[in-house]
């Protein structure tokens, strides 16, 4: 009975799809690879819920970063994994506000790292709380198709999405 109800109480539960930047960690341009992509949104290739087919696709940056001029401002509140750690603020949280995939890695290796002196070197690692429609590892990307009823970058794109359908020839 117990793992029936289990069962059942599965089908109810509805999930949202988390979307974050991923590869924002800039190599050295340096680098000999002249198709570096970084800075990619990963989306589902279809917003249809019944669609059983469940595939992702990679928005990505590949250009230099060197080629943009990326400010850094006080729009937008930062905060060191120092500070960050003070507040109890968990790794976790980073990934549901859309933090970057790579500062939500640092950050928790920050975190295992807290009772060692090794943490000491990521401690003034910092974090910019983005507020909507921007996202970035500072803040620097805009999503000009936003409304104030959306929460999280997935119901921008799904929205987006929804109005611009694509209707094959």
């Amino acid at each position: 009975m117990k793992y029936l109800f289990s069962f059942i109480l599965l089908h109810f539960i509805f999930a949202t799809p988390q979307i974050n930047l991923h590869y924002t960690d800039w190599l050295s341009e340096n680098e000999i690879n002249t198709v570096l992509q970084h800075n990619c949104l990963r989306v589902a290739a279809s917003i249809d819920e019944t669609n059983i087919n469940h595939q992702i696709i990679s928005y990505c940056m590949n250009e230099l970063p060197s080629k943009f001029h990326i400010e850094d401002n006080d729009i937008f509140p930062k905060f060191t994994f120092g500070e960050l750690s003070k507040l109890s603020i968990t790794s976790q949280q980073l990934y549901l506000w859309s933090a970057p995939i790579d500062l939500v890695e640092r950050y928790q290796f920050y975190l295992n790292q807290l009772l060692t002196f090794n943490a000491i070197s990521l401690e003034k690692q910092v974090f910019y709380n983005c507020t909507l429609p921007r996202f970035g590892s500072m803040c620097q990307y805009e999503i000009i198709y936003y409304h104030s009823n959306h929460s999280s970058l997935y119901e921008i794109i799904r929205d987006y999405y929804l109005s611009y359908e694509y209707n094959s020839t």
